[in-house]
């Protein structure tokens, strides 16, 4: 499998693993009294974490390093019950369903990658 790719979908699964484990949190103190619903968002992983580009001219833009830290959180205090939770069950719900259908897509595109490079090396039964 060509790196980048492999790296892209690797990237992308990380993040839909991390992104569950934070929207399971908000799910899980639906009820605490002053919490703040958190999420992660992927825009904000490639801006923060965008590769290093070559650059053959100097008006090309240059990216950034590559950061090892994990995701940046954000959280949401825009609607907040009387108890100061800002947790809302229908949108957790609804990015649960979200991040399922992305992974799914994102194996399936690593399995079709995987079958293409057996494909190419003639090695398609196995």
């Amino acid at each position: 499998m060509p790196q980048n790719v492999s790296m892209s979908l690797k990237h992308r699964l990380d993040y839909l693993v991390d992104r569950q484990g934070v929207v399971s949190g908000n799910i899980a103190n639906a009820s605490t009294p002053g919490y703040s619903a958190k999420d992660i968002s992927f825009e904000k992983l490639v801006t923060a974490n965008s590769m290093n580009m070559a650059t053959t001219n100097g008006g090309h833009i240059k990216g950034q390093a590559i950061s090892g830290g994990k995701h940046r959180m954000t959280e949401d205090r825009t609607h907040m019950r009387h108890d100061g939770n800002s947790v809302k069950m229908d949108e957790e719900m609804l990015k649960l369903q979200d991040i399922q259908m992305n992974y799914r897509l994102a194996t399936e595109l690593y399995k079709k990658q995987v079958s293409f490079q057996k494909l190419a090396l003639g090695r398609s039964g196995q």
